[in-house]
């Protein structure tokens, strides 16, 4: 029976009623006032810390940073500061004093964290300079994972927002790329969402590496789907792939627990247009998803420690209770591209100067959708079908009051007012007889939230693989791989290489204007010179030879060409921002405080944040006053940099603050505070503030690098007494890698009589790539310095005689014989000398002195088994235990080595049961060698199974061993015939083909 029209009109006010009380439940939270709140406080964690840094200098890739080697295998409980943003729904922790990560993210209703929370700091040696600790989120900056801060301290502040926001800023400078980097984790009151805003400052004069991902940890127990809009895969060496079906395995390696196959996973997944990615944990019902507009991040990575033993060894490694992670990650690149990448499309990418690169992501929990397929700031979005109905799910990470539409091939199956407070689940039910997913749409709002369900709407058709016809000897191909090598800070390769395009063609602009780069860098301003004129006159106005040929110019004093070159490269878009500030700050610095204001006009009006600008208005303010006037402009420094020391400096000189330098010091968080205000020196003495560098410098303190560069800014006068004071501190951990200070150390050489300042300025000249220089100065030292450091640095100089080496090894053990360093390295040079003998007993006197260290129980189980000592070799790896790094297999391969040597050694006298269990022992994994076994199809036994098949012909087997040979022939007379080239596995059989037949 149909109801009356006034049953009808009663039945729809009451529905609209209900309507109203549900719109006025589900939004009533959210019309109270609502606020986000943050605060400060210490937590226990068990910490298994990190120590030992190495005094040694290493020049190289993370020069003028040291690492750490020491690492504990027992926990100690320890306090660490926690930054907490927290509103009605999640809850953030920040931990600034291990490299300003975030900690964990946790949904407060289910208690589930949505980024992995590792209740144990237990840091291993993953990261360049040793220290790491897995989960929460990391953001990393400069040359390559993980970032030299990611275990240290970094500067931070904490803010409550004017809309009721909370924010923590945490931030550091990067000593290798000469940036800076700042991440804003903001958390708004009424959203069940958190967001990372990085802003990544290039304030140097030159291109600098460009490497930054954001890695994300996640749990992987809880059946873990991936969510990577995607149809494809590549490698770090840009190599292609299948994602998310493995066809030659048949299987989806989508889902966490199908990649039980192969060695660690590094899916960058590509293809596929989408500004989110995500993961499900299905028994669960709970997922997180990160989203961000794909124009600033479209890198997206996941990483998987693989699941076999190789990889799972590292959940009890890394944690003591959380389980096993992964991570998800996003990039500014499509991959995190290793050195083959650059025969791929998939290049390194240069950081342009005095350019700031900012973006934003957004972080949340997804709750109760049963997966998703699409997300976004309004949430996340499942569309699923179950027979004939289609199912539509929606976790809201804001509040919802708007329309959801779902169609089908432009018919409209659905339209609904959704009205949600964040993690409200929505879902309904949709009776699609017939109607394939593929023909779905379903929008939320004015395009808040879009999913198409076909997808060819999304693939993407870029190309991922270089024509085979490109000519890499040409001079841009041989450009090409010089540039690539620049951009990893691999300078001297680079060089030769752009040394070889520019003979293949003189005239090649931009191989002139990379190699004056270089010649810029390692202070041979000249050099530089004549290159950036050979390509001015080809091209005129090229905006890169421009900029360098006024860089160059300014090196050199010769100040209107240096204007010159910056006026012209301003003229292009690369250059414009860059070339202005050099300008205002030549401008300044020459006293000409009308054009230094244009020009900072100027280059803000490229970039309005731009901080060079921004400091120069402060120094401009501070000249000519009034006090109103310099304060703000100091909060606009700061609006635009939290963390500026500039702007606190400023600050504490407003207020006329007598120990201004001494206070700046004190309140840098950071590790290597010095570093700080030595940037901050070198930034005042560029414009001409020579008094406030020298004040800087002075809140230093007694440093070495102060005290030269204090003797060369300052009165003459002082200077005598400065360099004596600098000569009279240790050179412990001094490592000088600026140009400023270069310059300084070498006017000290000159007025001192000291080994010190040559030592520091060889290091520099060594770090700049002036190793001949370096190198007469070191070698002119001779036997002077009482430093142990000195000697083995001088030892690592490239092309340096062995016994030289030796000798200088031996020196330094002497000096200081309680550095284990210095025992690993004489025995190293040893062994390469050929003699295994000294090796070994230097080896074993360092050992035995210090038994817990497993790195010098290495290095002598190399040492005997170089020396044919196998017997002893196996008896130390029986009581070793290995903490590993990233990868590590060498306590294995040393282990398999032994025991296959010293089956060789039972044949020899016909113990063939001996033999067979030497070779089955060969075939195990230790784990306490610091390596899990791989799976089976990524073992090579074929040398067990050669060896094996050798005993049994000599045991009369022959039938049995002749099918052994055969599948092995090939690989055996490839081994047999040149073992020198295969490691280990070539001195093994050369040992095994000395057995009599």
């Amino acid at each position: 029976m149909r109801p009356s029209p006034g049953r009808r009109v009663r039945t729809l006010a009451m529905r609209t009623v209900a309507f109203l009380a549900l719109a006025t439940t589900a939004l009533g939270a959210q019309a109270a006032p609502r606020t986000a709140r943050v605060r400060e406080y210490r937590q226990s964690f068990p910490t298994y810390p990190f120590s030992d840094p190495n005094p040694i200098p290493v020049v190289g890739r993370i020069y003028p940073y040291f690492r750490f080697d020491g690492f504990s295998a027992t926990s100690e409980p320890r306090e660490w500061k926690v930054v907490e943003l927290e509103n009605d729904y999640i809850r953030v922790l920040i931990l600034p004093e291990i490299g300003g990560k975030i900690w964990a993210a946790v949904e407060k209703r289910t208690g589930r964290p949505f980024i992995y929370y590792n209740h144990a700091v237990k840091f291993r040696d993953i990261a360049m300079r040793g220290p790491w600790t897995s989960g929460g989120i990391e953001a990393n900056y400069g040359i390559i994972g993980h970032t030299p801060n990611v275990s240290t301290p970094v500067d931070y502040v904490i803010r409550r927002n004017a809309d009721g926001s909370v924010s923590c800023i945490t931030g550091a400078l990067d000593l290798l790329t000469n940036t800076s980097w700042r991440l804003e984790t903001r958390l708004d009151p009424d959203e069940a969402s958190f967001s990372t805003t990085s802003s990544w400052y290039n304030g140097s004069s030159l291109e600098q590496p460009y490497y930054t991902w954001m890695t994300a940890g996640i749990p992987t127990r809880g059946n873990l789907q991936y969510v990577f809009p995607g149809t494809s895969f590549i490698g770090h060496d840009g190599e292609p792939g299948e994602w998310p079906i493995n066809t030659a395995r048949g299987r989806d390696v989508s889902w966490y627990e199908r990649n039980d196959f192969g060695p660690y996973k590094s899916y960058h997944v590509v293809g596929g247009a989408g500004d989110f990615f995500g993961a499900y944990w299905h028994d669960q019902d709970f997922g997180m998803a990160r989203v961000a507009p794909r124009d600033e991040k479209p890198g997206q990575k996941i990483w998987i420690w693989g699941l076999s033993r190789q990889g799972m060894i590292w959940e009890q490694l890394l944690t003591d209770s959380d389980g096993q992670y992964s991570e998800l990650q996003s990039g500014r690149l499509f991959n995190q591209s290793a050195e083959g990448s650059t025969f791929t499309p998939f290049k390194h990418r240069g950081f342009t100067p005095q350019v700031t690169d900012r973006w934003t992501e957004r972080w949340m929990p997804v709750v109760g959708t049963k997966g998703f397929v699409v997300a976004g700031a309004a949430g996340a979005l499942n569309v699923t079908r179950d027979g004939d109905r289609l199912i539509v799910a929606l976790s809201p990470a804001e509040p919802i009051d708007d329309s959801l539409i779902v169609t089908s091939g432009g018919r409209r199956l659905l339209a609904r007012r959704v009205v949600r407070a964040p993690l409200r689940l929505y879902a309904d039910t949709i009776s699609a007889p017939g109607v394939a997913l593929a023909s779905v749409t379903v929008m939320l709002g004015d395009d808040r939230l879009l999913w198409q369900g076909d997808p060819r709407r999304t693939a993407l058709a870029r190309p991922t693989e270089t024509p085979r016809t490109f000519d890499w000897g040409s001079a841009y191909g041989l450009h090409l791989k010089g540039k690539e090598l620049l951009r990893q800070r691999e300078y001297d390769r680079a060089a030769v290489l752009l040394d070889s395009a520019l003979a293949r063609d003189p005239h090649y602009v931009p191989a002139l204007v990379d190699r004056a780069a270089i010649a810029l860098r390692a202070m041979q301003y000249t050099q530089a010179l004549a290159l950036t004129r050979t390509a001015l006159s080809i091209d005129t106005y090229d905006g890169a030879a421009n900029f360098h040929y006024g860089l160059a110019n300014l090196r050199l004093g010769e100040l209107a060409d240096a204007r010159d070159g910056f006026e012209i490269a301003s003229q292009t878009v690369e250059y414009r921002g860059a070339a202005f500030a050099e300008l205002a700050k030549l401008s300044l610095a020459e006293g000409d405080e009308r054009r230094a204001a244009d020009y900072a006009d100027k280059t803000l009006r490229v970039d309005a944040a731009d901080l060079d600008a921004l400091a120069l208005r402060i120094v401009l303010a501070r000249r000519r006053g009034p006090a109103n006037a310099v304060g703000g402009r100091i909060t606009a420094l700061e609006a635009a940099d939290p963390l500026s020391q500039l702007a606190r400096y400023e600050r504490l000189l407003a207020f006329r603050a007598p120990d201004a330098p001494a206070r700046l010091l004190a309140g840098v968080r950071s590790e290597l505070p010095e570093q700080q205000l030595f940037q901050l020196a070198a930034w005042y003495a560029g414009v001409g503030e020579r008094a406030q560098a020298l004040r800087v410098l002075e809140g230093v303190g007694e440093h070495p690098e102060a005290l030269y560069w204090r003797a060369a800014l300052g009165p003459a006068a002082a200077a005598p007494a400065l360099i004596t004071r600098a000569d009279a501190l240790s050179p412990r951990l001094i490592l000088p890698f600026r140009p400023e200070v270069i310059a300084a150390l070498e006017q000290a050489v000159r007025a001192s009589a000291s080994w010190k300042p040559r030592y520091y300025l060889a290091l520099g000249y060594w770090h700049t790539g002036r190793l001949a220089q370096a190198e007469q100065l070191l070698t002119a030292l001779g036997d002077s310095p009482d430093f142990a450091p000195f000697y083995a640095a001088r030892a690592a100089l490239p092309g340096r005689a062995i016994d030289a080496q030796l000798a200088d090894l031996a020196r330094a053990a002497a000096l200081e014989p309680g550095e284990w360093r210095y025992g690993k390295l004489l025995t190293e040079r040893r062994l390469v000398s050929g003699d295994t003998s000294g090796a070994v007993t230097t080896a074993r006197a360092y050992f035995t002195r210090i038994p817990s260290s497993y790195i010098l129980g290495l290095t002598l189980v190399r040492a005997q088994l170089a020396a044919g000592r196998h017997a002893d070799a196996d008896a130390v790896l029986e009581r070793l235990a290995v903490l590993p790094y990233e990868g590590s297999a060498e306590g294995h391969a040393l282990y398999r080595e032994a025991k296959l040597m010293l089956a060789i050694d039972a044949m020899r006298t016909r113990r063939w049961d001996v033999a067979r269990g030497l070779i089955a022992a060969a075939r195990e994994w230790p784990e306490r060698l610091g390596a899990g076994k791989p799976y089976a199809e990524n073992v090579d036994e074929r040398l067990e199974d050669w060896l094996a098949a050798d005993i049994q012909a000599r045991t009369g087997s022959a039938a049995e061993a002749s099918v052994v040979r055969a599948r092995l022939a090939d690989w055996a007379a490839d081994r047999t015939a040149r073992p020198a080239a295969f490691g280990s596995e070539g001195r093994i059989l050369a040992r095994w083909m000395t057995l009599a037949r």
